[in-house]
């Protein structure tokens, strides 16, 4: 073949479709094809609009929900750890016959020594009640010989050493304003063993007394 015959590419393009025309059959499919590919492509379009807009203005969406499912997670753990705890506490009345056990094993020293209730009281001015004396730990049976403040359940209250006049044993009586603790006034007292200390708790006059005595 003859170089000078050869065309360039673009001529022969060119040439080749100068007198190519669409039949109006082919012109419509043509159309048809073209439209249904717009209506397929445009809520991919509209799609990706909403979502560049939601990470424009809420960038840390997927962020921010993740942490809302975690914090749930963890409130509800957070919910049934203590609603097991305090399923599993003891009832509030042994609470408190522990704690009167174990500030009588401490055995401290009184911080006021006297027989008088009424002087007891003026060293004593800080708790919310006026102590009071037991009936059932009255005179001539037993005798006061000091006190000191101390914490029940929480709440400042007064421990008081006691003698008894019969057999000259020594008991610590436990005096505090805590609500609901054993009852109503009246109420049956409560006697238990606890680490080898007697302990016994009532009401008498809106108040808690407890008595704790060793072997």
């Amino acid at each position: 073949m003859n170089k000078l015959d050869i065309k360039p590419i673009d001529e022969a393009l060119k040439s080749h479709y100068k007198d190519k025309t669409l039949s109006d059959q082919q012109l419509d499919q043509l159309m048809v094809m073209q439209s249904a590919d717009s209506e397929e492509k445009a809520p991919v379009k509209n799609e990706s609009a909403s979502q560049s807009l939601l990470n424009r203005f809420l960038p840390d969406f997927q962020g921010s929900r993740y942490a809302f499912y975690a914090t749930a997670c963890l409130l509800a753990v957070v919910c049934l750890t203590v609603t097991f705890s305090l399923i599993n506490q003891p009832p509030i009345s042994k609470r408190i016959m522990d704690e009167i056990a174990y500030n009588h094993k401490q055995d401290m020293p009184i911080e006021v020594a006297s027989s008088s209730l009424d002087e007891i009281r003026l060293y004593l001015d800080k708790l919310s009640f006026p102590i009071i004396s037991p009936a059932a730990l009255g005179k001539p049976n037993w005798e006061f010989l000091g006190g000191r403040y101390c914490s029940i359940n929480g709440k400042l209250a007064a421990q008081l050493k006691i003698k008894n006049l019969a057999d000259n044993s020594i008991y610590t009586l436990y005096q505090a304003a805590t609500e609901g603790a054993a009852g109503s006034s009246g109420a049956a007292q409560l006697t238990e063993m606890i680490d080898g200390i007697g302990v016994s708790i009532w009401r008498e006059k809106g108040l808690l007394l407890g008595l704790a005595s060793s072997p």
